[in-house]
């Protein structure tokens, strides 16, 4: 279910993000909520990425585990 948030905005800050909304062609409503969705996804592929630079072997293990389930998972389709 959607959740509803209050922001206060600078009056700078709401024209900046009015002229890039409209520059856009969209509301400032999304704009916002499509940059809130940005950052989200940026900081959790930054967490992924300090896993995998922290954990070098289960990281390996992870993907060649993922290549192996692939490769079942291609064979079963193929009827092998």
């Amino acid at each position: 279910m959607p959740k509803r948030l209050g922001l206060n905005l600078s009056d700078d800050t709401h024209s900046q993000i009015k002229q890039r909304a409209d520059a856009a062609g969209v509301s400032v409503h999304s704009w916002i909520v499509a940059a809130i969705e940005r950052e989200n996804f940026r900081q959790l592929c930054q967490e992924a990425n300090g896993w995998w630079a922290e954990n070098p072997e289960a990281a390996t293990r992870r993907v060649a585990d993922y290549h192996q389930r692939e490769y079942l998972r291609a064979d079963a389709q193929a009827g092998r």
